[in-house]
């Protein structure tokens, strides 16, 4: 069986729509929540697969978390020993910053539910599941600038970056498509403050989630699944 290392930074931040297609494809799913799991004492030799998951805490606090510097070290191991590499928002953002590239706030969050565009890199990509018209999660404040080699997949108005690839085993998301939007309701309370600050409409927000649940379901399952199915063996 193989072994899929989730480290997850928020309780309702969590895999999502990704966990029943590990569980199908016979991953064996551990997670780790820093700062109480100690990510330094993960083993790459016993990883098949790492996930990093959103959150609110920058890539940038690693000069003053130990939490955040042992996860930049663990990507760029994991990285370097061409173990495939999942990264949604903060996760995406920790994988950018130790593959050489670079993360800084921007002028505004981008908080809602928004298309992306596809680059033409992104239409030939599992990204092409998102129809141009298909709104999907946004919930960061922090933009990337994109590591060596890598490939930009998907662009906003708002974040030129919203995703990127590094050959077929690195992905970083800006976007949250594994997120299930008939829980977005735990995602207003549990930031209630950035939703307040961001001007955003909790509101109007959950009602267009709620439009979009089952199809983003789908989508989700076909995008990384595809991703998942891509993977060397």
């Amino acid at each position: 069986m193989k072994n899929a290392i989730v480290i997850q930074h928020v309780e309702f931040e969590d895999a999502g729509h990704l966990a029943p297609l590990l569980q199908e494809r016979g991953y064996r799913v551990t997670t780790y929540r820093p700062p109480g799991d100690e990510v330094w004492s993960i083993d790459p030799p016993h990883v098949d697969l790492l996930i990093i998951l959103g959150g609110p805490m920058s890539a940038n606090d690693h000069r003053h978390d130990p939490a955040i510097a042992d996860e930049l070290r663990l990507a760029s191991i994991i990285a370097e020993r061409g173990i495939p590499l999942l990264g949604i928002c903060l996760g995406a953002q920790i994988i950018a910053l130790a593959l050489g590239g670079t993360v800084a706030p921007m002028p505004a969050r981008e908080i809602g539910l928004a298309p992306i565009r596809l680059t033409p890199a992104g239409l030939r990509s599992p990204l092409r599941h998102l129809p141009a018209a298909q709104p999907v999660l946004h919930w960061h404040g922090e933009a990337i600038t994109l590591p060596p080699q890598a490939e930009r997949l998907a662009e906003t108005d708002a974040c030129a970056v919203q995703a990127f690839r590094i050959g077929t085993r690195i992905l970083g998301l800006q976007f949250h498509p594994e997120a299930e939007l008939h829980r977005l309701r735990e995602w207003t309370a549990g930031h209630a403050g950035e939703v307040r600050d961001s001007g955003v409409d909790a509101d109007t927000m959950l009602e267009l989630a709620g439009r979009h649940d089952d199809t983003m379901r789908e989508r989700s399952r076909r995008l990384f699944g595809e991703w998942l199915d891509g993977l060397p063996a």
